[in-house]
């Protein structure tokens, strides 16, 4: 996937959701971090600065966020107000593997752009091969 923006990401996921297929949502979303990796960094801000309109699943919502958060941290980039609506906070914890046994990792291993919206993934999950 080339250089795209986070509100194309959202579309994505949201047709993916939609359509009943998680796993291609969430393999969208994290896709996302490669795309923002491989553009030039004069169009990183314009990749984030308009907000997804929301997916249809709150911890979608709330994971593109994270992400965002994260990669403008991470880059030293001015991080979109629209990453701290409320709607992109969730009450309910959801740890993005269903693998039980792996919930303490993400608890201690996810970036605090994820734990703070009470989304939480392990090692690796914002790395691509």
């Amino acid at each position: 996937m080339g250089p795209t923006s986070i509100a194309r990401t959202g579309e994505l996921v949201a047709a993916e959701l939609a359509a009943g297929d998680d796993a291609a949502a969430l393999r969208i979303a994290f896709d996302f971090v490669r795309a923002f990796d491989s553009a030039p960094e004069s169009l990183r801000n314009g990749m984030v600065g308009d907000p997804p309109a929301p997916c249809g699943d709150q911890r979608y919502d709330a994971l593109l966020a994270a992400v965002v958060e994260h990669l403008c941290a991470r880059d030293d980039l001015a991080v979109p107000f629209w990453t701290q609506d409320p709607g992109r906070f969730l009450e309910t914890w959801w740890f993005v593997s269903g693998l039980r046994k792996l919930h303490a990792s993400a608890l201690v291993q996810s970036p605090i752009s994820f734990s703070r919206r009470g989304v939480f993934i392990c090692d690796g999950a914002l790395t691509y091969a």
